[in-house]
């Protein structure tokens, strides 16, 4: 054996080219061979949920993404945020570092490790549960009632067996048919039997109604003057006559002044002419009505201002200064006018409205 190694050893050795460019060529040759031998390419990754997979749809079991998606970084935030949503009722756990600077001990509370008898009774008495978070104002039963009401409009099905869970509505059994779209509105009656007990009992509530109407309406007013009270119908019939006989009565001189309007107006139609001629006649009708009532020509209804209008004001003489003894005059007169007798009538004077508004309170007058 030992032999046979150095023979192939210096076999080997003796085959081996002895130029450098076809020692190169040979050691290239070889390097070729290996690499394509051990080389490997690139190839799809599986990943769940993406186009690489081969299955699109999972059941709600399974889990959509791998544990090894997931970065690590996220996993520690998650296990983070379960922790502390972990009460520490016990104390078990450590506490959290405290960064206040609080010195006041009514303010400052600190969580005594030694009193586990005093904790355990908190526990006891419930004074250390966790507080039941409120329900939210979106999901009480009206909302979702509502909602129920908007499936059920818009898709026609449900809200029994298919949005409640429920296949028998124990508090109605009549069905939905009977149900308006409100809850305020009465229900309709889509029976169409009249002799059942439900239905005699309507019936009579019915009658008893419009009974009731009908003697509320056939009771005597005493308010009523039923001498005078004429009624519409009868008063709409009055005006008819009156105007069918005020036609019948000026129909002579309608005609007049239709054939004057006629000799006016040549080219005008029959339409224009009667109505021409009518709004000639009531002109007429309303000047002779006015002659009967107010027979002086003058006379209109205008109204007289002068009753409303009369200027009340007056003057008021005075004089502003004093009735005293004057040197100079040796007697005794007015300092404003030297007039000498007392009750002469004033030198000035101001003018009085007794319209006038007076701005004075109560205690001034």
């Amino acid at each position: 054996s030992s032999s046979t190694v150095g023979w192939g050893q210096s076999e080997s050795s003796s085959e081996l080219p002895q130029h450098p460019r076809c020692r190169i060529c040979a050691c290239g040759g070889r390097m070729e061979a290996s690499m394509a031998q051990t080389h490997k390419y690139l190839e799809r990754k599986f990943q769940v949920g993406s186009a690489n997979s081969d299955k699109v749809n999972y059941s709600l079991a399974e889990k959509f993404f791998h544990n090894k998606d997931v970065k690590p970084e996220v996993l520690e935030a998650k296990k983070h945020v379960m922790k502390t949503k972990q009460a520490n009722i016990l104390g078990t756990e450590p506490r959290v570092w405290n960064t206040s600077t609080i010195a006041d001990p009514k303010i400052e509370k600190h969580a005594s490790s030694n009193d586990l008898k005093g904790r355990l009774l908190k526990v006891r008495a419930g004074l250390m549960d966790e507080r039941v978070a409120k329900p939210s104002r979106f999901h009480t039963d009206e909302a979702i009632a509502e909602r129920h009401k908007f499936i059920v409009s818009m898709t026609g099905q449900g809200p029994i067996g298919k949005l409640t869970g429920k296949w028998f509505n124990t508090v109605d059994e009549r069905g939905l048919s009977r149900h308006c779209i409100a809850d305020d509105w009465p229900d309709w009656n889509h029976s169409h039997s009249a002799h059942t007990k439900e239905d005699v009992k309507e019936a009579q509530g019915v009658f008893e109604k419009k009974d009731t109407r009908r003697k509320s309406m056939l009771k005597k007013d005493n308010k009523l003057n039923t001498l005078e009270y004429v009624h519409p119908v009868q008063a709409v019939a009055n005006v008819n006559d009156c105007l069918r006989e005020r036609k019948i009565d000026f129909q002579d001189l309608k005609e007049q002044f239709k054939r004057e309007l006629k000799v006016e107006f040549p080219q005008a139609s029959e339409e224009r002419l009667q109505a021409m001629a009518q709004r000639l006649l009531n002109e007429k009708l309303l000047a002779d009505e006015k002659m009967a009532r107010f027979p002086v020509q003058h006379e209109s209804f205008r109204p007289n201002l002068s009753l409303t209008t009369q200027d009340r004001r007056y003057k008021e003489y005075f004089h502003p200064g004093t009735y005293g003894w004057t040197e100079c005059e040796k007697r005794y007169g007015w300092s404003c006018c030297i007039n000498f007798d007392q009750d002469s009538r004033g030198c000035e004077h101001k003018i009085c409205n007794p319209d006038s508004w007076c701005l004075m309170g109560f205690e001034r007058s």
